[in-house]
């Protein structure tokens, strides 16, 4: 029975899988089945699921798992601010066989490969099918984490001081004018949010950055805040164009400020990544070499 089962695979590779033999360095013809089947929703992704380690960042989550003989490291933001990433390792689980990343434009929940290894590029399902099955783990992985785990999600500011007086302060930075206009509401909101933050971690910054924030914060933007307040209701509708290049010179500093705090966190990400992965490659490579026969 054990025979004919081997043959009906073999003959099912042969059929659908014309580069089968190179591709099963990486994956065998049964675990892409049942990733298949996962990317279909007709089996849930969590049976077979070994989570080995989660690591609590910052800024996001790093989770080591196996599933069926394929290694992966997926990492779950905590902000929209970061991309979700899934990365799978085959026979042996040194090897990188994809890469999938959450894409700027697409679907939110949807995960695409944007790096392969070169024998799934030949065929477009074989990505197809990588990317829906990383969704599917993604999606799973983030639900658990959500449920499951606390800690980082959950963890106050370090400094309760900073936070109480941000949050004196921005309370302060009321603008009446924008509540006529949805658009400009929204984003007075959002630099409003954002701004608090990058002072709540002002003793991060720079001697210089820390200079300009305080002075925005404390001075500049309540300053004007005060001058538009007192324009009459038609001088504040012609300064409408002057109010939102303001603003997009606040959204850019702000953003230079965030660019170095997502520097800071991705050197962090990579160094324990790098310490995470080193803990299971003498494991990896003593199951790869003992359990995986060469398919030539």
């Amino acid at each position: 029975m054990e025979d004919l089962y081997s043959s009906t695979l073999g003959t099912l590779e042969r059929t659908f899988m014309p580069y089968g033999s190179e591709y099963q360095h990486y994956i065998d013809f049964q675990t892409f089945r049942d990733m298949k089947q996962v990317a279909k929703g007709k089996r849930p992704v969590y049976i077979d699921l070994d989570i080995e380690e989660i690591a609590e960042m910052k800024t996001r989550y790093i989770v080591d798992l196996s599933w069926k003989g394929v290694y992966m490291t997926v990492t779950v933001p905590l902000s929209s601010m970061f991309q979700a990433t899934v990365e799978m390792y085959g026979k042996p689980p040194r090897l990188l066989i994809a890469r999938l990343e959450r894409i700027n434009g697409r679907e939110e929940d949807s995960l695409v490969p944007t790096s392969l290894k070169e024998e799934f590029t030949r065929k477009k399902g074989l990505g197809e099918t990588l990317g829906d099955f990383a969704t599917k783990l993604f999606l799973f992985l983030d639900s658990y984490l959500e449920h499951n785990v606390t800690g980082v999600r959950e963890e106050s500011p370090p400094d309760n001081q900073v936070s109480e007086q941000a949050a004196e302060i921005f309370e302060g930075w009321v603008f009446p004018f924008a509540e006529s206009d949805p658009e400009l509401q929204a984003g007075w909101r959002s630099l409003k949010k954002r701004t608090q933050k990058q002072f709540e971690r002002i003793d991060k910054l720079d001697i210089e950055d820390q200079h300009a924030l305080e002075t925005m914060v404390l001075k500049d933007v309540p300053a004007f805040l005060d001058s538009f307040s007192s324009l009459s209701p038609e001088n504040k509708q012609k300064k409408k164009e002057e109010l939102k290049e303001t603003m997009e010179d606040l959204r850019k500093f702000i953003e230079r400020l965030e660019a170095k705090e997502e520097e800071t966190y991705t050197k962090d990400f990579a160094r324990s990544k790098g310490i995470i992965t080193t803990k299971y490659k003498d494991s990896w490579q003593e199951e790869s070499s003992s359990g995986d026969e060469d398919p030539h």
